[in-house]
């Protein structure tokens, strides 16, 4: 009883030791200024939603989370995801005294408005989540910091954080489960996994990065063993909404779109838009691959951006988008090759570790 009192006093300890601390107040900065950039992506994409113009601008699928959200048949991948929307459907009515005067807002912009608080979280989730990776993988506070800015300036980001998407969503699952792998707890990967499944199927990314982590065999197969209530719940889910011939999802039917996405690849709009899936922060990326020392971990899950660059071939989404799902791997190595940048320029003048000391 001693021994237990004592844990609890040491505990409670160190819980005020860290809120105290220089780490929890270089959060709570980050925290800020990732809320006040997520509120304005945010509302601007509620407030500019138009579903009737969505199809012809690249988001034709939140047509199909509108619908879901309606409780209508929805045909296809998107049936399968039906986690964005149904806590969209749990979130309550908005006061009517929010759509008065020049926030006269429509039917359509009230339920845009509800994703987008739904959004809104998993957006600052998915923000702190990857602080929390790129600390892990031992990046200073002004790397990490610098990380979650190139996350929330992404175009993918800004264009569509806010609309009636599971995109934010599986940002954040597949975040954690990133991080759940890198601290070595199966508790939370099994948490991250069998729910963010039901965000988007995606997750099932993280079965590469296991066999691709720095634990012995034994572990892999404990991590891999984890995922398997995920992957019962997806198939269980599938086998509800009844699978659809139009969906060519992990089946054989897949490899026919290969020859055209290869094509669309390859033109010039296409390399245009998996160049702005990330912009310039390529460069200091494929930089930090060639030139700077990176943690190795980091370094073997970049592997991720082939494997993501082949799931676009076999694919038939938004190039851009689709390029984007390999942002936990390249979003880190941008923040590494820009501070290695930095470094370059400020160390003769011995300001550079004063700067990461901050």
């Amino acid at each position: 009883m001693r021994s237990f009192r004592k844990k609890i006093r040491n505990l409670k300890t160190d819980t005020m030791a860290w809120f105290s601390s220089k780490d929890f107040k270089q959060l709570m900065v980050f925290v800020l200024v990732v809320v006040s950039f997520s509120l304005s992506i945010v509302y601007t994409n509620v407030k500019t939603y138009n579903p009737q113009l969505a199809a012809y601008i690249g988001h034709d699928d939140s047509i199909d989370y509108v619908k879901m959200y309606f409780g209508e048949p929805v045909w296809g991948i998107r049936a399968y995801r039906p986690l964005v929307p149904l806590l969209a459907r749990l979130v309550p009515d908005l006061p009517d005294w929010l759509f008065t005067g020049q926030r006269s807002f429509d039917l359509f912009t009230r339920v845009a408005m509800k994703f987008g608080i739904v959004n809104f979280f998993f957006l600052l989730g998915a923000c702190v989540a990857l602080y929390f990776l790129q600390r892990g993988f031992g990046m200073s506070y002004f790397e990490s910091f610098l990380g979650g800015m190139l996350f929330l300036s992404s175009q993918t980001v800004i264009r569509s954080a806010g609309l009636p998407m599971a995109d934010t969503a599986f940002f954040f699952f597949f975040l954690l489960c990133m991080i759940s792998i890198q601290r070595n707890n199966l508790w939370w990967l099994l948490f991250a996994h069998t729910i963010g499944v039901l965000a988007k199927e995606l997750v099932i990314l993280s079965i590469p990065l296991i066999l691709l982590s720095l634990f012995p065999w034994r572990r892999k197969a404990g991590m891999l063993f984890v995922l398997v209530p995920g992957l019962l719940l997806y198939g269980v889910v599938r086998v509800k909404f009844a699978l659809s011939p139009l969906d060519d999802y992990i089946t054989g039917g897949t490899l026919r779109y290969c020859p055209t996405q290869l094509l669309r690849l390859i033109t010039p709009n296409g390399l245009i838009n998996v160049f702005l899936s990330f912009g310039f922060a390529w460069i200091p990326a494929l930089y930090a691959l060639a030139r700077c020392k990176i943690p190795l971990l980091l370094k073997r899950w970049s592997w991720l951006i082939l494997i993501i660059f082949m799931g676009v071939l076999l694919g038939r989404g938004d190039l851009g988008r689709s390029t984007f799902n390999a942002f936990p791997v390249v979003i880190p190595l941008a923040s590494l090759g820009l501070s290695c940048w930095l470094k370059k320029g400020l160390e003769e003048k011995g300001r550079f570790d004063e700067i990461q000391r901050a």
